[in-house]
């Protein structure tokens, strides 16, 4: 179950040059990895791969719900909250979503997700202006299950997210920094 993670990388949209690498060493610090990557970059090569190096430490790979249509072998998906809001019944064995406003929190709710990210905790370009650690805590209040906040964060920021209420952070840049 998703209530013994602390740090849930997401995968960019485009892969740095020493992404496998990234995700071996990623591998032994989360259980969990959303596989998230624009449409045009995808392959299924990729994405066995990338579950190879996972799985094969014991984690899971979680599929983002924008490629769902490209792949038949998955088993979790993370729901974007245009994917969230459409949503009327859940047919992966664990479904979890982002969530931006309370709409989006009491919809998880109700299809009893297994988790949600809520974002921008923080300030990002281009994106929603950030909610803040109060309006993050008092979004999490709706939902009875894990929280992670997401949104400009990096590892460090672990006890203050968890101070609010935070199952733990997910992020993209504070995990896949690349070696360049």
């Amino acid at each position: 179950m998703i209530t013994e993670a602390r740090f849930i990388p997401i995968t960019p949209k485009k892969f740095p040059e020493n992404f496998f690498s990234l995700i071996e060493k990623l591998s032994d610090t989360s259980k969990y990895l959303i596989y998230r990557v624009d449409v045009i970059n995808f392959s299924l090569e990729h994405w066995h791969k990338t579950r190879e190096i996972y799985e094969n430490k014991g984690g899971k790979v979680i599929l983002n719900s924008k490629l769902r249509n490209n792949v038949s072998d998955h088993e979790y998906l993370h729901l974007t909250s245009r994917d969230l809001i459409k949503t009327e019944q859940l047919s992966s064995c664990m479904t979890g979503a982002s969530c931006h406003n309370i709409e989006e929190v009491t919809k998880a709710a109700q299809l009893k997700l297994d988790y949600i990210f809520i974002s921008p905790v923080k300030n990002i370009v281009n994106k929603n202006p950030a909610l803040g650690w109060q309006n993050f805590s008092n979004l999490a209040q709706f939902f009875p299950g894990p929280s992670f906040a997401l949104g400009g964060l990096k590892q460090e920021d672990l006890k203050i997210a968890k101070e609010n209420g935070a199952q733990g952070i997910a992020g993209i840049s504070g995990f896949f920094q690349s070696s360049e």
